[in-house]
């Protein structure tokens, strides 16, 4: 009988034991950042219109009216851009990002640094030319607003510039459109970016 309550307490020390491996394998798995941001609701492809203002680059991620990706956020960046795409910059012609997978929460709170992404001469979606791979450095959030939200003024967000400013319309949601103007004192507003398919469903 004693042989017997003996085993049992053995059995039962080490399922214990295993128990508490799988847990301390747990918590390291949820520790390691790149593994944690791979499960987190906001990782995916956030695609970006890129822009050359003031001679230097803007970039604007693509929303959507719900979901991950229902985020209006205008950062300014730095990269060696290939010369076809520099030149498309400087033509204004639509220069889109095709980022590699990443969560969009680490960008908002400052904790992504850097991405590499395709960069496309045209929309990344909508048969735009592939230009080659860059590496993308965030330099500065400059807006970081929810789709719905309310703008400051007559429903637009102002970014300063040195030389003058952005004018990013604020998307209510279904049937907005994502615009980007910029404006300097005492001239009228240019139009940098005007994109409407993004929030048509068919379109998708």
């Amino acid at each position: 009988m004693t042989y017997v309550i003996d085993s049992f307490r053995l059995l039962n020390h080490r399922i214990k034991e295993m128990l508490a491996m799988k847990a301390l394998w747990l918590m390291l798995f949820c520790m390691s950042s790149p593994l944690w941001a791979c499960l987190h609701a906001s990782h995916g492809i956030h695609g970006m219109v890129l822009l050359q203002v003031e001679n230097q680059l803007i970039a604007s991620h693509l929303p959507f009216p719900a979901g991950k990706h229902a985020h209006q956020i205008v950062l300014q960046v730095s990269s060696d851009m290939p010369a076809s795409v520099a030149q498309a910059l400087k033509e204004k012609r639509l220069v889109t990002l095709e980022p590699q997978p990443f969560a969009l929460k680490d960008l908002q709170q400052g904790k992504l640094k850097s991405f590499n992404a395709q960069v496309y001469l045209g929309h990344f979606e909508r048969g735009g030319q592939d230009a080659g791979t860059v590496t993308v450095q965030v330099q500065q959030k400059l807006l970081d607003k929810a789709v719905g939200a309310v703008a400051e003024q007559n429903g637009v967000y102002h970014i300063p510039l040195k030389q003058g400013e952005l004018l990013v319309k604020a998307i209510s949601g279904e049937g907005a459109v994502d615009e980007i103007l910029y404006q300097t004192k005492g001239k009228t507003a240019e139009q940098l970016y005007f994109e409407s398919a993004d929030f048509a469903p068919q379109e998708k």
